[in-house]
């Protein structure tokens, strides 16, 4: 299989690449947890049992499932997981490890964008989370819902630590009426009123339409986390930051106290993203991403070209290692690029030296999701998790060789 040498050149603010065909490395071995469902829509991350190993959740958004996969450590990473479904729920779209109630065990957020339209929290009811049993035992877990949400398209959540001792969690949505919702938990802070969901502080901090990416970083440098976001649609579609305000009081004001920042692809249909104060990799659905880096003053950001492998359009996450390579998924099942793998690793680029694209995975016609990279085998090296859709993958890693 070819793969192409890309040369870098700057001009102005974007990176010119040029084409040339050389042989491809050999694809990473990829290891599936699951592929005993369909749907299988994003990855999230969280050790649930304290073992130092991060668990996994996902959604099964065909096959309405939550599930929770239990990380057997890195001499049994390449086979099945163990695993529970923690809940049935209709159209599961994220489901993320969170500590709800503060009770020190991780519960699982999840959001739903079909015909359920909630957000629904996911009791970890375990008397010992050390106990794998008691992980896996579908009646240890129980599922609530924020009321007060229904009815928006729920994409994503994220936690967002505490602001003034109250557990902050984000949540965003897309279509009509969607936004960026804040949630706080009740002042006390004590369990059983954390788990009455009724009781949370519920504010709407921006107007949206699709929302691809949410991620907490200190981008100000003051001590407290940010919301940087993508949103794919509309007349604000962008990536972009949200500024926590100093003071909760200023919470109950109008959304304008959390200060928006641009950050890069203003108007373009921006999709995963991964950030922190000084770099930010964006994919786009077209010919190339962005990759965006604050100048020295943190108010604005260089923006590189990122030129997709040719002939694949629809940019679906992107990831950097420290090395400076870049891994990207695709959708390749849609379009006239379903003859297409869609995940690649980039070289890293250095000005006046080629760098090029190799397949991880030659399978074709894929829907990919957003990724984790984490060392799951114990080598050292960061490895690739995501999950596939289309051709029904399920939830896989692939090994750094």
């Amino acid at each position: 299989m070819a793969r192409l040498l890309l040369f870098w050149t700057p001009l102005a603010s974007l990176s010119l690449l040029f084409v040339l065909p050389v042989m491809a490395a050999e694809p990473w071995q990829r290891h599936c947890l699951d592929d005993s469902f369909r749907g299988a829509d994003g990855v999230r991350l969280g050790d649930f049992n304290g073992d130092g190993l991060p668990d996994v959740t996902t959604g099964w958004e065909e096959s309405g499932l939550v599930r929770l996969y239990v990380n057997p450590g890195p001499d049994q990473a390449d086979r099945p997981w163990p695993a529970v479904t923690i809940a049935k729920a209709a159209s599961p779209e994220d489901a993320v490890p969170i500590d709800v109630d503060g009770d020190g065990r991780l519960d699982v957020v999840s959001c739903h964008e079909g015909g359920r339209r909630q957000v629904l929290v996911h009791w970890n009811n375990t008397k010992y989370t050390r106990h794998k049993t008691e992980l896996l035992d579908r009646n240890r877990w129980s599922t609530a819902a924020f009321d007060a949400l229904d009815g928006q398209r729920w994409m994503f959540a994220m936690p967002l630590g505490k602001i003034d001792g109250r557990t902050a969690i984000v949540v965003a949505s897309k279509d009509a009426k969607a936004s960026i919702t804040l949630l706080l938990s009740p002042s006390d802070a004590q369990a059983a009123t954390a788990r009455d969901l009724s009781a949370w502080q519920v504010i709407r901090l921006r107007d949206a339409g699709w929302v691809m990416s949410l991620r907490a970083v200190d981008m100000d440098r003051d001590g407290r986390l940010d919301i940087v976001f993508s949103d794919r649609k509309g007349s604000q579609s962008r990536a972009g930051w949200l500024k926590q305000p100093a003071e909760l009081s200023q919470l109950n004001l109008t959304t304008s106290v959390w200060t928006e920042f641009p950050i890069a692809g203003q108007g373009r249909e921006v999709m995963f993203l991964t950030a922190n104060r000084q770099r930010c990799l964006i994919a786009l659905r077209g010919g190339a991403s962005l990759d965006a880096t604050a100048t020295e003053l943190g108010e604005d950001w260089r923006v590189h070209s990122i030129t997709h492998p040719s002939g694949i359009v629809n940019g679906k996450a992107i990831e950097a290692f420290p090395d400076g390579r870049v891994v990207m998924t695709f959708n390749t099942a849609a379009g006239q690029q379903k003859s297409a793998p869609g995940i690649w690793i980039r070289d890293a680029v250095t000005a006046g030296q080629p760098a090029s694209w190799s397949v991880i995975d030659p399978t074709a016609a894929v829907k990919f999701d957003r990724m984790e990279l984490v060392d799951l085998n114990g080598d050292g090296k960061l490895d690739v998790m995501t999950c596939e859709e289309r051709q029904n993958l399920g939830v896989v890693w692939y090994q750094q060789p």
